[in-house]
């Protein structure tokens, strides 16, 4: 035991005989003395520290309570010279201080240069010697929000040849837009822009982000302003367009009737129409149908324009007038005797008489020859019942009065017959 004491101490005695032992054991010596005197002789020291951020603050302040807001200002960092203890702020970085500006004197809208402010988030103790910039340009005003409708400008985008763009649609269809009152109470417009360039045949779907405010045609100034939506849906509807020409149809007329006979001049020939879907195999605009038993020359009918569903009216007409043209028509007036009267279809369960003995007074209309060939034997009035079982009683029935053998002349108006019914 004794012998190791003894050798530890022959070790210590060599180590301080040797050289590079005594350079490293003074240099940290010299250290420790030179940290002990700082922190005696020299307590305090000046930190520089930048990219110290920087907000304004309105809160507890007379332009608060007067209704004003920031609307920009034009320094977000700052730097700054501290002088503070060494062991409190010795260390500082931007993380440890934050910059602010006295508001205090501000009361109304406009544009001020306000002091900044530097403060501790350690709550330590230290005195600003330098500030860098130590002013800062704010902007105040009253703040106000409306809500436009939108609409979509895109110049670049058109239909290819035989195709229309309608008008594009946006969503959300309305945007939030905030800012000083007096530049909100100057707006008109507001438009997301599209700055593609497109030749559509079909629809389609894109989006923007890009929305542009107006006073009428000018441009506003849209740096103090912000929206309630950041991105915007945009549709271009596509549509195929054709110029159709109008027909008419008729009805209430015998198998064997020549429809060709009566010819009609329309107020407009045709309508553009706007189709979703593809209408190239599409031949006209049908109107509707004529009754026969209505028709006569001269006759003038107002008919509703239709389209079908998702067409577009291109041409806006709403009615077409069809007249009846008189040409070479001729009228003849005839009677039909009893026999001339046939009730057909009638039901199993019906016995049907009939208690007209005759029909008088029918007009007759149809081209000059066949009007001057035909005899009143040539027609024959009809009552068809579709078997339908009526009960015991009287009726009043319509009949539709035609020539079998000659489908150029028709009967005009109404001509009704008496029946009775009773059951078998």
């Amino acid at each position: 035991m004794e012998k190791r004491t003894k050798r530890a101490k022959i070790d210590i005695e060599h180590l301080f005989e040797n050289k590079m032992f005594l350079r490293i054991f003074s240099v940290a010596v010299a250290v420790i003395i030179w940290i002990a005197l700082s922190l005696t002789l020299y307590p305090s020291i000046y930190k520089t520290v930048s990219n110290i951020p920087l907000s304004v603050d309105l809160t507890g302040t007379r332009a608060e309570r007067e209704g004003l807001s920031v609307v920009n200002y034009n320094v977000n960092r700052v730097s700054a010279t501290i002088n503070g203890m060494r062991y409190e702020i010795g260390n500082y970085s931007s993380d440890d201080l934050y910059a602010t500006v006295d508001a205090s004197k501000v009361s109304q809208s406009g544009e001020y240069e306000l002091d900044v402010r530097i403060q501790s988030k350690n709550d330590d103790e230290f005195s600003v010697e330098n500030i860098t910039p130590n002013k800062v340009t704010v902007n105040l005003d009253y703040i106000d929000s409306v809500e436009k409708e939108l609409t979509v400008e895109a110049p670049g985008v058109s239909a290819s040849e035989g195709y229309t763009l309608t008008e594009a649609s946006v969503y959300p269809e309305k945007v939030e837009i905030k800012g000083p009152k007096d530049k909100i109470d100057l707006i008109t417009d507001a438009k997301v822009i599209f700055g593609g360039k497109l030749s559509l045949s079909e629809s389609y779907s894109t989006t923007s982000s890009e929305v542009v405010l107006y006073q009428n045609d000018k441009v506003i100034d849209q740096s103090d302003i912000t929206l309630g939506t950041d991105e915007f849906s945009i549709d271009f509807s596509v549509y195929m367009r054709k110029t159709l020409p109008f027909s008419v149809g008729i009805q209430g007329a015998p198998d064997n009737f020549d429809e060709s006979v009566i010819e009609y001049s329309l107020s407009d020939e045709s309508i553009d129409i706007l189709s979703p879907n593809d209408i190239e195999d599409v031949s006209s605009n049908n109107l509707g149908y004529l009754q026969l038993r209505d028709i006569r020359p001269g006759a003038k009918f107002d008919m509703d324009v239709k389209t079908e569903s998702g067409q577009i009216n291109a041409s806006g007409l709403s009615t077409v007038t069809v007249k009846v043209k008189k040409n070479n028509l001729r009228k003849k007036v005839i009677s039909l005797n009893e026999s001339q009267i046939k009730i057909i279809n009638r039901s199993d369960n019906n016995k049907i008489t009939n208690r007209t003995n005759r029909i008088t007074d029918i007009t007759i209309y149809g081209p000059s020859n066949a009007i001057s060939s035909v005899k009143a034997s040539d027609f024959i009035a009809v009552l068809d019942l579709n078997e339908e079982h009526l009960s015991e009683g009287s009726y009043t029935k319509t009949v539709m009065i035609y020539a079998p053998d000659n489908g150029k002349v028709w009967a005009y108006g109404l001509y009704d017959i008496t029946i009775e019914v009773s059951e078998r």
